[in-house]
């Protein structure tokens, strides 16, 4: 009995990842180190930190703020900057407000959120992507 619960909670929250990510960013804005914008509905805003972080990006558990390494200067980098909010703004409303996990379902959506602003914007995902994964790496990740 216990496991049929058990799979019929994985197939709910997998179609749940699904229609979250067919969901638009919509009024996107980013103005005095705060980023806003509105996803399934919810207006998410959070204010843009930026220092020496042990990951490329991470979000507040205690306030509504972002932390984004200080390597990825918003004049260096604009597209990419702006695509690591985007990603740790949905990825920190999906935790917080359905609970989702963080790897297997709230990440999943919003680093598809930030390759869709990125390619909106004419920059290069695969780039973006393993400018990340190089700064992930000299952090100690794996």
């Amino acid at each position: 009995m216990a496991n049929t619960h058990v799979k019929r909670e994985n197939a709910l929250r997998y179609a749940f990842v699904k229609i979250l990510l067919k969901a638009p960013v919509r009024q996107l804005k980013f103005f005095d180190g705060t980023i806003s914008l509105t996803f399934f509905g919810q207006r998410l805003s959070d204010k843009i930190v930026l220092k020496k972080e042990d990951h490329v990006a991470e979000w507040s558990r205690r306030r509504k703020e972002i932390f984004i390494d200080k390597k990825f200067k918003p004049s260096d980098m604009e597209r990419s900057f702006k695509a690591l909010c985007i990603h740790e703004v949905i990825e920190k409303f999906l935790v917080e407000k359905f609970g989702l996990r963080l790897d297997e379902e709230a990440h999943v959506v919003a680093t598809r959120k930030e390759k869709e602003y990125l390619e909106s914007k004419g920059g290069s995902w695969k780039s973006h992507e393993l400018m990340v994964y190089w700064d992930w790496h000299k952090q100690g990740e794996r």
